[in-house]
């Protein structure tokens, strides 16, 4: 017979669930079945909704508020109008007093949780079909039931039955200790495998440290292959570019040397300015200089000065406002410069050429850090200490601040790193490079605050000169040739040599050009054999085809007492670098007063004749 044949689709099942999520599922689960379904929060209020509307079958959970299942059971199977209502507890069954107490209250079934679908309909189909025939029954005969789909008579009294349910429920539960006792088992080997995962993973951590580590030493030590390979590069292009830059700006140098001594007539103002190109390119040709050191191991040999730092500010400002005033307003930007100078503020012992250089560098990051415009200040004041020795100790503090974008930490803290740039392809990285190798050849300190939206402020804080000593800079006396010469001048640059031209023969001397080695060799040949040859060769060093050394040896071959001053855009020859056998070694771009003390030096007469 079957199951489904049996069952009454009206029959109502009323469930006392207090969770709200497994009502929902349980009802569920009965009404895709085809079973009308009433729910209640807790069993005083599943009793009320049973005393209204006599349900089929009640389904309760036994842990609930107000009324558990075990009373609720109780109330309707004490009730004479009820007392034929199936109930279902729903229950852990922790515990055998458990089933005790489901006997106690009259309680027809358990349902254990968790549970699923099926195990769900099968008990309710049970329950609903032992109902219907317990309504039928005789108490002179057994008790018919059907179970998994099948009618069974049982004939066993009440206490068969309850020892056989409390033996099938206490080897159930002997069943669940085995289970557990598994389950304990399984899940101490499952921590002791976390364990030896986590130890695994520790080592394969400590390991990856370690190869990231080497991996970053490596990369460190590429990194510094690279930069050395740079720097090499650096220099031997910078050492090229010297030459054509230092020709470039010998003639301006020569002019511009040549109209403040010469003429006299000058403006006040016209006197300011060629004093400012002067100076302006005497720094272009120590930048040059400088740069070509990068990559060699020496230091240069600074030519100390006692500097007038604010003089030196001023000479910076004038010459940088191009970049600071004029390019920004006609991109509508305006940068305004503002200055603190200390009056009275003691001079500094230094190369005033590589100052004003580092001072330029700190104006155009200054500059290039305001986009939008903004403040530069360049101040100078004076910081006195106690030193340990309990005398006074003086330095003097040179700023420069901007109101740009400032830095976060990581970038203040590799900013003077050689090549480290923020800007993309305008920047180089070579600028605070520049400023800091200024710092540490002067014994000065070199500071940076800045923080991001509020700008920066570079700090460098020299040292006070002491009073002049006998190794104070003085100023050379001019010495000029006592009668005039007959000078050489070789050098294939024909802008060049005019100016030289020009300049020394304004000074008395005569002079003959010629355009190149070789052409200087035949014209030197040819004076020889006159009765006036040439008191002094004039040489540049590179040049096309026959270059200076090939002149000096040459010259020296036929005439080994003629004075040659050899000129060179290439800066200070190195010892490697094999200086050819001059009597004196003029860098470009040369100035009169080197010329001047060159010849007559070289000219004045030998204690040996």
């Amino acid at each position: 017979m079957s199951i489904s044949a049996t069952l009454n689709a009206a029959s109502q099942i009323l469930i006392a669930e207090d969770s709200a999520t497994q009502a929902q599922r349980l009802q569920h689960i009965l009404e895709q079945h085809g079973y009308p379904v009433t729910g209640a929060a807790n069993g005083r209020l599943a009793l009320e909704a049973a005393q209204r509307n006599k349900p089929a079958l009640i389904i309760s959970d036994v842990i609930m508020p107000e009324m558990n299942g075990y009373e609720l059971c109780r109330r309707v199977k004490t009730d004479a109008r009820m007392a034929d209502v199936p109930v279902i507890l729903v229950t852990t069954l922790s515990d055998p007093h458990d089933v005790i107490r489901g006997l106690e209250c009259g309680a027809d079934n358990f349902i254990l949780k968790p549970y699923d679908a099926d195990q769900l309909l099968r008990r309710v189909q049970f329950v609903l079909v032992n109902s219907q025939m317990r309504r039928s029954e005789q108490s002179d005969m057994g008790l018919e039931i059907v179970f998994s789909g099948q009618k069974h008579f049982i004939t066993a009294d009440r206490l068969q039955i309850l020892n056989l349910l409390l033996s099938t429920y206490e080897a159930a539960i002997h069943r669940n200790k085995e289970l557990s006792s598994t389950r304990d088992t399984l899940r101490q080997t499952n921590e002791e495998l976390q364990q030896l995962t986590q130890e695994l993973e520790d080592r394969v951590l400590v390991r990856t440290r370690e190869l990231e580590h080497s991996n970053e030493a490596l990369r460190q030590a590429q990194q510094a292959l690279i930069q050395q390979e740079r720097l090499s590069a650096l220099g031997q292009m910078a050492s090229g570019i010297a030459h054509d830059i230092n020709n470039a700006i010998s003639p301006i140098s020569l002019y511009t040397e040549s109209l403040l001594e010469r003429e006299t007539h000058l403006s006040a103002g016209g006197r300011d300015r060629l004093v400012t190109i002067q100076r302006a390119i005497d720094d272009v040709a120590q930048t040059v200089a400088r740069m070509r050191e990068f990559y060699r191991p020496r230091e240069p040999e600074l030519k100390l000065m006692d500097v007038e730092l604010n003089a030196l500010v001023q000479q910076v400002i004038d010459l940088t406002r191009a970049r600071w005033s004029d390019q920004p307003q006609r991109r509508g930007i305006m940068i305004e410069m503002q200055t603190k100078l200390a009056p009275d503020l003691p001079d500094i012992r230094g190369a005033d050429n590589e100052i004003r250089d580092a001072l330029t560098n700190l104006i155009f990051n200054a500059v290039d850090a305001m986009p939008e415009g903004g403040v530069i200040q360049v101040c100078t004041s004076v910081l006195t200490s106690s030193t340990g020795s309990g005398t006074p100790g003086s330095h003097v503090r040179l700023e420069v601040r901007d109101t740009g974008i400032g830095m976060d930490e990581e970038t203040r803290q590799r900013c003077l790193e050689p090549f480290f740039t923020t800007k993309g392809n305008r920047g180089t990285g070579l600028g605070l490079a520049m400023v800091y190798g200024m710092a540490q050849r002067h014994g000065a300190a070199l500071e940076i605050d800045s923080k991001p939206g509020d700008g920066t402020t570079m700090r460098l804080l020299f040292p006070v000169s002491v009073a002049a000593s006998g190794s104070t800079a003085r100023v050379p006396v001019l010495r000029v040739p006592s009668s005039s010469l007959r000078l050489l001048i070789v050098d294939d640059d024909p802008v060049l040599n005019e100016s030289l031209r020009n300049a020394l023969t304004e000074d008395g001397h005569c002079v003959t050009v010629a355009n190149g080695g070789q052409a200087g060799i035949d014209s030197f040949h040819g004076a020889q054999k006159t009765p006036e040859p040439f008191d002094v060769v004039i040489t540049d060093l590179g040049m096309p085809y026959v270059d200076g050394r090939q002149v000096i040896d040459s010259v020296r071959a036929s005439a080994p007492r003629t004075p040659i001053i050899l000129l060179t855009g290439w800066g200070q020859l190195t010892d490697n670098e094999q200086p050819p056998r001059a009597d004196r070694l003029l860098s470009k771009p040369p100035r009169l007063r080197e010329l001047r003390t060159a010849l007559s030096e070289l000219t004045a007469p030998r204690t040996d004749d």
